[in-house]
């Protein structure tokens, strides 16, 4: 029961990672990819420094880096300096494009925590099961400013593929 949870979650970190494609790519048609890249990676770091802040306020969650890396007021700072970043590169675009980089943070996240439970391959297939079934929707309704790209019967089966896949790398075990 427990893998089965953490293929779903797999599966919808994935999708996350097919929104995160679509915020990037509504922000590269803003400012470029250097420029989506460099939002995104801000709001990977505001979101990060604001949980490791949150996590060095319990000393048996500290995080386990070299000083100051271990510390509150390290944080606070990295997190301050962040989400400034962030908010003046966001003038002048969609508010809600900067927490494309949540998604990063969750992908990463989920890396390290789900590859040594269910192993790498199926993190990978799951993942990119995940990502094309969440593509595939956001391609049909034309998110974030895209064109839109109705499902066809291909699409369908080509995501059904990648779930079998996913079923067949999980019975490989």
């Amino acid at each position: 029961m427990t893998q089965a949870l953490y293929l779903l979650l797999a599966i919808g970190i994935g999708a996350g990672s097919a929104i995160q494609t679509g915020m990037v790519g509504s922000l590269a048609r803003a400012r470029g990819p250097t420029e989506a890249a460099w939002i995104s990676i801000m709001a990977s770091m505001a979101g990060l420094a604001l949980v490791l802040a949150f996590r060095s306020l319990r000393s048996a969650y500290a995080p386990s880096l070299p000083a100051p890396m271990n510390t509150l007021p390290f944080y606070l700072v990295a997190t301050l300096l962040s989400f400034l970043s962030l908010a003046v590169a966001l003038r002048g675009v969609h508010w809600y494009l900067g927490i494309t980089g949540f998604f990063g943070i969750a992908y990463v996240v989920s890396a390290a925590f789900l590859a040594p439970r269910i192993g790498i391959a199926l993190f990978a297939s799951a993942i990119t099961a995940g990502t094309l079934f969440g593509a595939i929707a956001l391609d049909q309704m034309g998110a974030f400013g895209a064109d839109p790209r109705p499902v066809s019967f291909l699409r369908l089966v080509g995501v059904l593929l990648l779930f079998i896949g996913v079923i067949v790398v999980r019975a490989g075990r």
